[in-house]
């Protein structure tokens, strides 16, 4: 067991949220179905298009919720190379563990699917407030799925979501750098004197 997971409460949690029902399936399935990368783009467009009638102001929108989204998605992607810790399924016996979808066995920290969503979520509070809240259940929800799929530790899980977190701050604080750019006026348009108007006639 690697350090990193030796009081993992993995186990637990999928002994707590899980119940022998049909539902329960389904319900977990479709959260972390819903914080794939292709979904999350879908998200975005539909998060942001419900605001934004106008296409410029809907292009301006989408593109740093998908500046947030491909921010987290490399990031998880160098640490996974760099981490590179086994999954669940590659450490403990797997008639202990809950397995939906695709038995994965590698490249556990951080959670892609957590990163995803968190990073959507935060930048749609950051830029809307409290309305933003649909996409912070999913984050919690696309979260703690990743955990009951079998597919990630809680670390894991842990780790994605401040990932995303972090990427999204970045996004919003490149927006904001751009914002006061465009409302800057330039110094040598603010010192420049206006021109006399010239005379009419002569002397």
């Amino acid at each position: 067991m690697p350090p990193l997971y030796q009081h993992d409460p993995f186990l637990f949690l999928q002994r707590l949220l899980w119940f022998d029902a049909s539902w329960t399936d389904l319900v977990w399935v479709a959260a972390t179905t819903a914080c794939e990368g292709w979904a999350m783009v879908l998200i975005a467009l539909f998060f942001v298009y419900r605001r934004r009638r106008v296409t410029r102001r809907l292009v301006r929108a989408t593109l740093p919720a998908f500046a947030a989204l491909l921010l987290a998605g490399a990031a998880v992607q160098i640490l996974k190379a760099f981490i590179d810790t086994p999954r669940p399924l590659a450490v403990l016996d797997p008639g202990r563990i809950h397995v939906l979808g695709e038995p994965l066995r590698l490249h556990a920290f951080p959670s892609g699917h957590s990163a995803s969503a968190a990073a959507l979520a935060t930048w749609a509070t950051l830029r809307w407030g409290r309305t933003a809240w649909p996409l912070l259940v999913l984050a919690l929800l696309g979260g703690l799925s990743r955990v009951m799929v079998g597919a990630h530790w809680t670390v894991d899980v842990l780790g994605g979501w401040a990932v995303g977190v972090g990427a999204a701050l970045v996004v919003w604080e490149g927006e904001r750098v751009l914002a006061r750019r465009r409302v800057t006026p330039r110094p040598e348009a603010a010192s420049t004197p206006p021109r006399e108007k010239a005379e009419v006639g002569g002397p």
